[in-house]
Formats: C-alpha cells, structure tokens, sequence
C-alpha cells in the first residue's frame, strides 16, 4: 500500500464529504431537517467528524483494491456512489424502521449521502490517477 497515497486520499476523501455536509445540512436543507424534527441541537460535531474521518479511512483503503481501470472522474464517483448505497442508504432505513424519522428523509438523505460519496470519490480518485492499483497487494 502505497502509505503517502492513502494519507492524502483520507485527507481529501475527509475533506471534502465533511465540507459538503456541511453544506448540505446547516446550509441547503436546515428547514426540512428541523421540520422533520430528527436534527439534534446542537449537533455533536465529534461524532459527526468521527464518522466522516471512519468513512474516509475506508475509502481510502479499499479504492485501490477495487480501482478496474479508466476515468478517475467515473472510477471515483462509481466507487463513492457505492460507498454511498451501502453507508447512507442503509443505515437510513434501518434508522427509519427505528426511529420517528419520515420515508421522505430516507430517500432525499440516502440520494444525497450517494451524490455526495460519489463526489469524495472523485476527489479520491485523483489522488490516485489512473493506474492506480497496486499490483503488489
């Protein structure tokens, strides 16, 4: 594994999913969030960030082991999107089998949570470039 890689690929990864989360929910969606009233005030930013950095670590971790070849823009926002599915959109129905939450969060957070890895992954992935597989792993 190619270490320096993997540092600036979380990094980046960490970056720029947090700043667009940021964006996301204290910015573009705060009213429906706080209509639907699952929002804790004020939000515990240290698990938030917590979180966002495990994410991280895991992408940066597992895209190389999956990268097939191409665009680093498809490749990124591919591989992103799929971390999307299985982080956000899953654990969205688990928390609304489980909690007060709306099906309309489930959907509108999920696809969000899905554009939004796809993004990071992009970012991601051009930390990379092409060619990036480690054939030594």
């Amino acid at each position: 594994m190619d270490m320096k890689k993997f540092a600036m690929g979380t990094a980046v990864t960490f970056v720029v999913s947090f700043a667009l989360s940021l964006l996301w929910h204290t910015v573009l969606m705060t009213g429906p969030y706080e209509a639907a009233g699952d929002m804790r005030d004020p939000p515990l930013f240290w698990a938030v960030i917590a979180g966002y950095l495990i994410v991280a670590l895991i992408m940066a971790y597992m895209y190389p082991k999956g990268y097939e070849g191409g665009s680093p823009v498809r490749e990124g926002f591919k591989f992103g999107a799929m971390i999307g599915i299985v982080w956000w959109l899953a654990s969205q129905l688990v928390l609304y089998g489980a909690t007060e939450s709306t099906f309309t969060l489930v959907y509108v957070d999920g696809g969000w949570h899905i554009f939004e890895q796809g993004v990071a992954g992009i970012a991601l992935a051009m930390v990379h470039g092409r060619g990036s597989h480690d054939a030594a792993d």
